[in-house]
């Protein structure tokens, strides 16, 4: 009987352990950072845009900051495919369920032949952990460079 227990007991601990949520840190960032960029220049003009958090806020230079994903959606039909996009990370702190990023980057509106000249940036990018695990952007401030 004691035998009985003390086995139903590892096998709980075993089980809480596998369901136990594993630890986020920077590799984690750049996982959602590369997905970006893969929706950036992807087919679908749209599909970054669920890369951003419901409330999220995007500022690039004097422009009005945009706020939420409704209003993301506005901007990305006007912007249409971007190319040449990069991400480089100069500084990554993570706690908890929020990420701030310093980075350089840049990008290219329009693809192939259309593109227009690349764009270089600094910015700061805060990613949040929203409930369902994914980690999506929560604020973005770019500046030309």
């Amino acid at each position: 009987m004691r035998q009985a227990i003390f086995a139903a007991f590892m096998l709980t601990g075993l089980a809480a352990c596998a369901k136990a949520p594993t630890p986020q840190g920077p590799a984690d960032i750049r996982a959602a950072e590369a997905r970006l960029v893969g929706h950036l220049q992807g087919n679908d003009p749209l599909a970054w845009v669920g890369d951003y958090t419901e409330d999220a806020v995007f500022q690039e230079g004097a422009d009005a900051p945009v706020s939420g994903r409704a209003a993301l959606t506005e901007v990305a039909k006007q912007l249409g495919g971007l190319s040449q996009v990069q991400i480089m990370p100069l500084r990554t702190v993570v706690q908890g369920n929020l990420a701030y990023v310093q980075v350089r980057g840049r990008y290219a509106v329009g693809k192939g032949a259309a593109a227009q000249p690349a764009h270089s940036f600094r910015g700061v990018m805060i990613w949040r952990r929203d409930a369902d695990g994914v980690w999506r952007m929560l604020h973005e401030m770019l500046a030309a460079e």
